[in-house]
């Protein structure tokens, strides 16, 4: 059942086991998962079913660190979250990346890789994904054309997924809608959150819409599910009762934000420039894959590097070959005109005009070359370009913080000041120079590194992952949540997303959210049934 909270007029009582708040690609599996085992859900949606200008505004904040990223454009508060724009890449983390090494201040998941491989598993039905194969040894024999022969005692192969990419509203809201056992509440923003006589566990959350029709729900468990800087930012507004916010005793709420550092740097001139690479591009009977470079494990530990994955972007010397015209207005163009080419209306399609119209040189370009690439053999490579989103460091002054502006609803804005470490890029100048020594030694060409040296950060973008603000660890003076997400301090919340990555890898993080989101249904089932 879904209902809209602004269509309601005298405020209401909702009552169910699990409250989730957050209806995107934590709190929809997180909810489903929980409905299939007879749990009742109350989940709560900020936004409508689709785009909302005005709703959309609640995530507005101000920067205070490195600027390249953005609050409102990164995040969609609407239902099935950013899962609504994002790009489809999946893989899962690393082995290494729930390790406490020296690179990543020695923190550490509790527990270990394998511990989730089980529900990464379940979490490609919920991604559209083929089969959980992500090393060259389940690859093996499946692939067409040949991988670069490069030393393998330097560099392994890292394998991502491509998601359609899956639209959570669209694929999951008739499931939702018919679930016997899940109310789902639109335009319900959860305004406090309500400790009860005791002061240790939350008895209800207070929810507003924009139209000012307000609602409790109280449940038995609750779990935040809105990503990496809202979760950070709900806790932090939650201070009538603890002055400092929601779990915050340790001041640790908000802290070590990360994002992948999205950089395309550094060149391979390859001594054959016709030289095929399609290996690293590759659609198979069950998946598409993006295949790219690694440092191999045992020599990343040793070295005590952060992890990457870096791919290639071919620059072609025939200009008509390359990509480089694909920017906002040009991925809005082809989305609508996908859309319409089926007969459909596109989502957001006011916003995606305007982005079409603020450049519209990139969309004639883009034409232009693709008319052109029809009668184009491709030729000869000039250079290849590595691209890639980065890992950095958790960095404790890298944080989410509240603002004195206040939003519609009366919550203090957010400001985002996150820090990038010149130990991240010397980390990533390293992976590149083993890349480079790779190449060299298999005869295969140069690499010319174009990393920032000179502290100029102009050319790292975000990649729109927000990690780490809610961390978990066993410790509660080191994290905000154990290992199962719950918070140290307020037994019965639950934090969902990548809020919790103690460590970011390379992996994008969505596959990973939803893994955690099947684990937590798991342990919150069980616990209600003791």
């Amino acid at each position: 059942m879904i209902v809209d909270l602004q269509s309601i007029a005298t405020a209401e009582k909702f009552e169910a086991e699990v409250c989730i708040v957050g209806a995107g690609a934590a709190g929809i599996p997180l909810a489903l998962e929980l409905a299939a085992k007879g749990v009742g859900v109350v989940l709560l949606e900020g936004g409508a079913i689709g785009y909302d200008n005005a709703t959309q505004a609640l995530y507005e904040g101000t920067l205070a660190g490195h600027d390249n990223t953005d609050l409102v454009y990164s995040r969609l508060r609407q239902f099935g979250g950013t899962t609504q724009h994002w790009t489809g890449m999946c893989a899962p983390l690393d082995e290494i990346d729930f390790e406490a090494r020296a690179c990543n201040g020695n923190i550490e998941w509790p527990f270990a890789r394998s511990a989730l491989d089980a529900f990464y598993a379940r979490a490609h039905d919920y991604l559209e994904l083929g089969e959980y194969r992500y090393s060259t040894e389940q690859w093996d024999g499946l692939l067409a054309g040949d991988p670069l022969p490069l030393p393998g005692a330097l560099l392994d192969h890292g394998f991502y997924q491509q998601s359609p990419p899956t639209r959570f509203a669209d694929a999951y809201l008739g499931d939702i809608e018919k679930a016997r056992t899940i109310r789902c509440l639109i335009n319900a923003n959860v305004t406090d959150i309500v400790l009860g006589e005791s002061g240790d566990m939350v008895d209800h959350v207070i929810v507003g819409a924009l139209s000012g029709t307000t609602a409790t729900v109280k449940a038995k468990k609750f779990v935040l599910a809105c990503g990496g800087i809202e979760n950070a930012r709900l806790l932090l507004n939650a201070d009538s009762q603890r002055p400092a916010g929601l779990g915050n005793e340790n001041d640790l709420v908000g802290r070590h934000f990360m994002d992948h550092l999205h950089i395309e740097a550094s060149q391979i001139a390859l001594s054959d420039s016709r030289r095929d690479l399609g290996y690293y591009r590759q659609v198979t009977d069950t998946s598409s894959l993006l295949i790219g470079l690694k440092v191999q494990a045992a020599l990343m530990r040793r070295q005590n590097l952060l992890n990457n994955t870096a791919f290639f972007t071919i620059v072609w010397r025939d200009e008509a070959q390359n990509d480089d015209f694909r920017d906002h207005a040009w991925l809005s163009f082809s989305a609508l005109a996908k859309t319409f080419a089926r007969g459909e209306v596109p989502d957001r399609l006011a916003e995606r005009v305007c982005n079409v119209a603020e450049s519209p040189g990139s969309v004639i370009t883009g034409l232009s070359r693709h008319i052109r690439r029809r009668i184009s053999e491709g030729g000869e490579i000039d250079h290849v370009l590595l691209w890639q989103d980065a890992e950095q460091a958790p960095n404790p002054d890298s944080r989410v913080l509240l603002n004195a502006d206040r939003d519609a609803l009366g919550l203090r804005r957010t400001t985002l000041d996150w820090r990038i470490l010149p130990a991240d890029l010397e980390s990533l100048r390293r992976t590149h120079e083993i890349i480079g020594r790779a190449f060299g030694e298999a005869g295969l060409g140069r690499l010319r590194i174009g990393l920032p040296e000179d502290g100029d950060l102009s050319g790292i973008y975000t990649a729109y992952h927000h990690m780490g603000t809610t961390r978990m660890h066993t410790d509660p003076r080191r994290g905000v949540v154990d290992g199962d997400g719950r918070m140290h301090t307020v037994p019965n919340l639950y934090i969902a997303g990548s809020s919790v990555f103690p460590t970011g890898g390379a992996a994008n993080p969505t596959l990973t959210i939803v893994a955690l989101a099947i684990r937590m249904a798991d342990h919150l089932a069980e616990t209600l049934a003791l």
